[in-house]
């Protein structure tokens, strides 16, 4: 498929994206975004999943989401590392769909195969834009690369630095996850996500005044316009 992104999501395992942003993700495509997700991994073994249930999960999950493209990389789950090869595998997936933002994980998650994915996608990113390569796309230089406030993000000095009004979208959210039974509802010492999920967005929303939000984490200065603000 020939499409050029508005935002790439990329997540180490199947449901990582609808964790940290799913209701992000169906707020812009409500909006008419192009929006793709790039799981590096199927996810599996854990103790309820197969493969093919993950990938049945994993698609009514984007259907739910409306996503424009969703792509399982084939890295290995649990051996995700920070290589040269793992970077140019990302980083052909940036230059054919030339997302404008790329949302991964933060640095300091605490899974080992989280903190891999947000070290090859910033290397990836980088790469993405090198020319004189071996890729079969153009150079491609996303503008922006943010970081979701995920499950696993445990720093005691959790700092976000901008949130996003998912009240249109937190019911989507939701069910997205509820799409990975594997997961989230046969396991069921982690039925409890769907509440610690909804209530940390509605906690987000108090601060800035609507009923739910999603935080990120930006590395990198953002230009302000007052104008645009919302008072």
């Amino acid at each position: 498929m020939d499409i050029n992104l508005d935002i790439l999501v990329i997540g180490a395992h199947p449901d990582d994206a609808e964790i940290g942003c799913g209701g992000t993700i169906a707020h812009y495509k409500k909006k008419g975004k192009k929006i793709g997700v790039l799981d590096l991994t199927n996810g599996e073994p854990t103790p309820f999943g197969t493969v093919e249930k993950r990938m049945a999960e994993a698609k009514a999950a984007s259907e739910i989401l409306n996503l424009d493209i969703r792509i399982t990389l084939g890295i290995t789950n649990r051996y995700i590392e920070n290589t040269i090869e793992n970077r140019k595998k990302v980083s052909e997936v940036i230059r054919k769909y030339k997302p404008n933002i790329l949302i991964t994980h933060p640095y300091n998650d605490w899974h080992p195969d989280h903190i891999a994915c947000h070290q090859i996608v910033n290397a990836a990113k980088f790469q993405s834009k090198l020319t004189k390569t071996e890729s079969k796309y153009p150079e491609h230089y996303p503008k922006y690369v943010f970081y979701f406030d995920h499950s696993h993000l445990k720093d005691k000095n959790r700092k976000l630095d901008f949130l996003i009004d998912i009240s249109d979208s937190i019911e989507e959210k939701i069910n997205s996850l509820k799409a990975y039974k594997s997961q989230f509802v046969d396991n069921k010492k982690n039925l409890r996500i769907f509440d610690y999920l909804r209530e940390r967005a509605g906690y987000l929303g108090y601060q800035v005044g609507v009923k739910y939000a999603e935080g990120f984490i930006n590395s990198e200065h953002l230009l302000v316009d007052f104008d645009n603000l919302k008072f």
